[in-house]
């Protein structure tokens, strides 16, 4: 049986209507059946967790990954989880490029 411990920050935002929750997690919370570890999105409960031991940048992008899957999932595009990994890094470093990208707050940022 798995146990669920608690995320070491989280924060609430909304879009499309809900609640979501954005939480930064411990590498263990967030191991999944394949071993990824990045991050992970529960859509049933509106959750996306981020890995705290990466550094903010790739928190950044890894955000939009899981954004991505958010999307994937509302609008039944069907994308498949490479394609997904592919378009990520590549949005985001246009999204940053262009200023079209704010900085997620993260606990730890210097800069808020």
């Amino acid at each position: 049986m798995e146990t669920e411990t608690q995320p070491l920050w989280t924060t609430t935002r909304e879009a499309l209507g809900k609640t979501w929750s954005v939480q930064l997690c411990a590498n263990e919370q967030l191991l999944d059946k394949d071993g990824s570890n990045l991050g992970r999105t529960q859509l049933i409960y509106h959750d996306i967790r981020i890995n705290a031991s990466m550094p903010q940048d790739e928190r950044g992008e890894t955000l939009l990954h899981e954004l991505l899957h958010c999307a994937n999932e509302q609008t039944r595009l069907q994308l498949k989880e490479d394609v997904i990994s592919r378009l990520s890094p590549i949005l985001y470093a246009f999204l940053r490029g262009f200023g079209l990208w704010q900085e997620f707050p993260w606990p730890d940022r210097k800069d808020k």
